[in-house]
């Protein structure tokens, strides 16, 4: 699998693109700039087959209408997150008031445990309740599409809606416990890996 990082919008969202056979791909997280996603994935000749949403806050699903539209594909996020992809003040889009807000409606819903076949590739979903009492990452197998739930050095802000300190606090206790180091493409700012985030990270040292 190839992983591809565009960095979109004011907000610099990271979205990722997963390259798992010779054409086809899956998209994280396109918060902005449809157009932009949509060159590259041009320009890489890939058709996307799904999208998938770590969380439902507008600055990780601005563009997924537009894609949804534009190649007919589904898209998949947690149920408890549902709500905020058609409800501008749940998703936190009055933050960035400059920015259009795009509803979407998701086509199937993500729970812990889920696997996500990507060609001969596969992501298991695992809950991370706190960002939004949706977030989830998407685990393969030497890498993490953990969202908002912990950055480079960071952790996610939970005075959104849904979000919880004590949960977050949780999940970031259930990646510690994580004996493999894996890769961290995180939902803003640099990747890192967990065993650096174990060693500096001041919300990791639980």
């Amino acid at each position: 699998m190839t992983i591809t990082k565009l960095t979109l919008g004011p907000i610099d969202v990271n979205c990722y693109i997963l390259k798992y056979s010779e054409n086809k791909a899956a998209i994280v997280d396109p918060g902005d700039k449809g157009e932009a996603i949509a060159a590259e994935l041009e320009k890489q000749g890939l058709v996307p087959e799904k999208i998938l949403l770590t969380h439902g806050h507008f600055d990780h699903m601005g563009a997924a209408a537009f894609l949804k539209e534009k190649y007919k594909i589904p898209l998949y996020i947690s149920e408890k997150d549902n709500a905020m992809l058609n409800d501008r003040e749940k998703s936190g889009a009055f933050l960035a008031p400059f920015l259009k807000f795009n509803p979407v409606t998701a086509d199937g819903f993500l729970k812990e445990g889920d696997i996500i076949e990507l060609g001969e590739s596969k992501l298991r979903v695992m809950e991370t309740p706190g960002h939004s009492e949706g977030s989830v990452c998407f685990m393969g197998e030497d890498f993490i599409m953990a969202g908002d739930t912990i950055f480079n050095g960071s952790a996610g802000r939970t005075d959104l809606y849904s979000g919880n300190g004590q949960k977050l606090m949780q999940s970031l206790k259930r990646l510690a416990r994580l004996e493999k180091n894996y890769r961290l493409y995180c939902g803003h700012g640099g990747d890192t890996e967990l065993e650096r985030e174990k060693s500096f990270n001041p919300f990791l040292d639980i």
